[in-house]
């Protein structure tokens, strides 16, 4: 199978801007080369990615942890109120 263009990949995510599948692409979260100054995007390698980022039945879809910078900033915030 061909190389996909940014415009067909935008087409197989149900994407209506183009310009997302090429900030994914330049910033490395999408597989994809380039041609040129063109970007390319391998039809085995997106349907890789798809297989991963796909929710799997049974891992629910939670908010991260708090981070421990986050939680810190909690505790501050309650021993200051307990003065």
């Amino acid at each position: 199978m061909r190389a996909m263009t940014p415009a067909d990949v935008a087409d197989d995510l149900r994407l209506e801007n183009v310009e997302a599948v090429l900030r994914m692409l330049r910033a490395g979260t999408l597989p994809g080369f380039k041609v040129g100054r063109a970007w390319r995007v391998d039809p085995d390698e997106l349907a890789e990615w798809k297989a991963k980022k796909a929710a799997r039945p049974g891992d629910p879809n939670r908010i991260e942890p708090r981070s421990a910078r986050s939680q810190a900033a909690l505790d501050r915030h309650a021993r200051l109120r307990r003065q």
